[in-house]
């Protein structure tokens, strides 16, 4: 039988809509680089622009020590409801809800950001640090990074923000991966048409408290877990195809796991692929996967995914398909999605092979900074007489400054 959410969860997403919606019309300002949009004409008469701006604490580019300081944060919040074979469920989830600093420093060669998390409910106010990192530039080619930041593997469906990822949730076959944020040392670089990244990482790096709440448990770890480096490339093809962007990456992650790491601890090894194709109103994103080297049920796994998106009305309206496939080399190889295909999936949620149809809406209130969504997946996860066979129904608000 249907487990419907029940009054308070129903007040949840109701307040929640409106207290975003009203900070949205009253906070400051942007962060994210996102691309530039068209503005909506039906809000063009709402200061959008002036309001975000007042999140610049500072703005100098004379002082030669500190240039500027600004706050930054986002609230995404989505209600979800999954009909399966197996089950069904349904629940409002705060997906995401931070607060940090972004600065500038010594002509803007030094840039520091770091900002903490919320969970789900807000059950604990503060649930460790997501960013915290210094970045230093010292030409123009050429950027070091020192602290707890995203592993460079996953050019797309990983690297790029939330904030700007037209999906709700990242691909299935990305989010079994075991992979997250961990304190690291990054080298990224271009020459012409190249570009280049290095990294290397802590694998003990918390994601989050641990539902303590506490400073102190969700950080930067104390290094004493196994470790793990990357290596990746990237080539722009845009004056060849005449498109207006043209991108190609491959990255490799390889991790010298040891028990009890927190993170890049299920595979020794992880290659992603990715190209990336624009022009005007229309994108392509094609990314795929392979991990190999886990233990146990862990088997060595593949997967890809298909992202077409269009702006029927540019400024205002987008839409957007994606089409997922994983296959594992063993029986259980491969994960349902945690959100939220896990909660009613049978086998564990776990099977041999992967399919899913992913078809959905943005609605631009201020661009990306500033949105409704909604969207349905249906998905089957095969194995063992069927693990997973059911349709999610998603609908939310994305908020950032």
């Amino acid at each position: 039988m249907k487990s419907k959410t029940n009054a308070s969860s129903t007040l949840n997403l109701t307040s929640t809509i409106t207290i975003a919606t009203a900070i949205a019309a009253a906070a400051p300002a942007g962060l994210h680089a996102a691309q530039p949009q068209p503005a909506n004409p039906h809000f063009e008469n709402i200061p959008f622009n002036d309001i975000w701006k007042h999140a610049t604490l500072y703005k100098d580019p004379a002082n030669p020590l500190l240039q500027e300081l600004k706050l930054r944060g986002r609230y995404q919040g989505q209600y979800w409801d999954v009909d399966a074979d197996e089950g069904s469920q349904s629940d409002w989830e705060d997906r995401r809800a931070r607060i940090g600093i972004d600065a500038k420093f010594l002509n803007e060669q030094l840039e520091l950001r770091t900002d903490f998390q919320s969970n789900n409910g807000f059950d604990d106010i503060y649930d460790g640090l997501v960013d915290a990192y210094l970045v230093w530039r010292p030409s123009k080619t050429l950027a070091f990074t020192l602290g707890k930041t995203k592993t460079l593997i996953g050019h797309y469906d990983w690297l790029e923000s939330t904030n700007t990822q037209p999906t709700f949730e990242r691909s299935q076959i990305f989010n079994q991966l075991g992979v997250n944020r961990a304190t690291s040392l990054t080298a990224e670089g271009s020459i012409e048409q190249f570009t280049w990244r290095a990294g290397v990482y802590s694998n003990d790096t918390p994601s989050n408290t641990g539902g303590s709440g506490a400073f102190g448990d969700g950080e930067f770890g104390d290094l004493n877990g196994g470790h793990a480096f990357s290596l990746g490339v990237g080539y722009d093809l845009s004056k060849s195809t005449g498109l207006e962007k043209t991108d190609l990456r491959l990255d490799w992650l390889h991790s010298d796991r040891e028990p009890g790491d927190l993170v890049l601890g299920k595979y020794d090894d992880i290659i992603s692929a990715t190209a990336i194709f624009k022009q005007e109103a229309a994108t392509l994103v094609i990314e795929g996967f392979f991990a190999s080297g886990g233990d146990g049920l862990d088997s060595d796994v593949y997967g890809f995914f298909i992202q077409p998106s269009y702006d029927i009305l540019p400024g205002q309206l987008q839409l957007v398909g994606r089409y997922s496939y994983a296959n594992s080399s063993g029986p259980l190889g491969v994960v349902a999605q945690k959100r939220y295909e896990s909660s009613v999936a049978a086998n564990g949620g776990r099977g041999d092979s992967y399919h899913s149809f992913y078809g959905g809406a943005q609605y631009f209130i201020h661009g990306d900074k500033l949105k409704l969504m909604a969207g349905a997946e249906w998905a089957t996860l095969n194995g063992n007489g069927g693990a997973y066979d059911g349709v999610t129904l998603l609908s939310g608000i994305r908020f950032s400054f």
